[in-house]
């Protein structure tokens, strides 16, 4: 029997590559047989739903790092990003879905709680440009974006078998970096 966080993580990674996916193509794609997935979800928009609670409950586990206190110093927000990517890379497929799917965009408690999750990474890359660790012409959500192109690429070259998940991080984040930090950090 698949765990209900498996069957939730394996739904958002079928929909992140097909926000209209059905029923039966969902279960198809993280194993298990539609009448399954129905005796668990009833409907496709209750399995939406669930599928986004855990989206935000685990992006907000991953945006720990990006919580430093405000007397922090340019090696600690340094250690904070690289663990940032290194958290938020397995979780891609999570935010993927649930900042493009239209229904989850449509519910303003799941809109809240991008919106939450936004404002604390633009806050810490706010943070990262005082300090001098990035760069200051860049607006925040842009280097917030940014990432998150990059985690996307290193999520889809894992799955087509292009790159090592072991190495996804580590190149995730020197191009990050190379795009983002200030010319003097």
């Amino acid at each position: 029997m698949v765990e209900e966080n498996e069957l939730l993580d394996g739904a958002a990674r079928v929909l992140a590559g097909d926000h209209s996916a059905s029923m039966s193509h969902i279960a198809a794609g993280i194993g298990t047989s539609r009448a399954t997935l129905s005796r668990r979800h009833a409907t496709r928009e209750s399995l939406l739903k669930a599928v986004a609670v855990r989206a935000i409950e685990v992006v907000d586990g991953c945006l720990t790092p990006a919580d430093l206190p405000a007397d922090a110093d340019g090696p600690a927000f340094d250690a904070a990003l690289e663990q940032l990517v290194t958290d938020l890379l397995p979780a891609v497929h999570l935010y993927g879905f649930t900042s493009r799917d239209a229904t989850v965009l449509a519910d303003p408690e799941f809109r809240a709680g991008i919106e939450r999750q936004d404002q604390r990474a633009l806050a810490f890359f706010e943070f990262g440009q005082r300090l001098g660790r990035l760069r200051a012409d860049l607006p925040p959500y842009w280097i917030w974006y940014s990432l998150w192109g990059l985690l996307d690429a290193a999520a889809e070259g894992v799955r087509d078998g292009h790159l090592a998940r072991r190495r996804a991080g580590h190149l995730v984040l020197t191009s990050f970096l190379s795009g983002t930090r200030a010319s003097a950090a």
